[in-house]
């Protein structure tokens, strides 16, 4: 009788937890598959010549890209600065190689701001890319792509 007792005990238990454990929802788990998409949206979008991903990916009105450049005169590092609007432009034809992407890391603050961290390579060149988005209008986009790349 007494172990009829306890399983009762512990059915009621799980009954009575069971409910809020299968209705739990992760908002995080939305927000990072959006930020995923967003990082998806890019690469393809880019190895596509797809405009309409890369905008979708881009926040053409604030985004930016840096990347290091190298006078090759002097040897001399800056920085280079290029609206994402422009860098967008850069890709109007899909690629004829074979593009792989894989992400790294990825990073959310308070569901209004990620870092994505993405391992990208084409036939020609490596890729490391920092993808800074902000979410705005309910929608995910990056502001600001920053990247090193070495040639194979």
């Amino acid at each position: 009788m007494k172990k009829i007792k306890k399983i009762s005990i512990m059915l009621a238990l799980f009954t009575v937890f069971l409910p809020s454990l299968s209705y739990a929802e992760a908002v995080t788990g939305k927000e990072y598959q959006a930020v995923i998409k967003t990082a998806h949206n890019y690469f393809n979008g880019a190895a596509n010549g797809d405009q309409a991903l890369l905008s979708k990916a881009f926040d053409l009105e604030f985004g930016d890209v840096k990347m290091i450049t190298v006078n090759k005169d002097t040897a001399d590092e800056t920085i280079k600065v290029v609206p994402l609007k422009e860098f967008a432009g850069y890709f109007k034809k899909a690629t004829k190689d074979t593009w792989v992407a894989n992400i790294l890391s990825v990073d959310i603050v308070d569901d209004k701001m990620a870092m994505v961290k993405l391992d990208f390579n084409t036939p020609k060149t490596h890729y490391i890319d920092y993808l800074v988005m902000y979410k705005r209008d309910s929608e995910w986009r990056i502001i600001n792509k920053t990247f090193i790349a070495k040639k194979k």
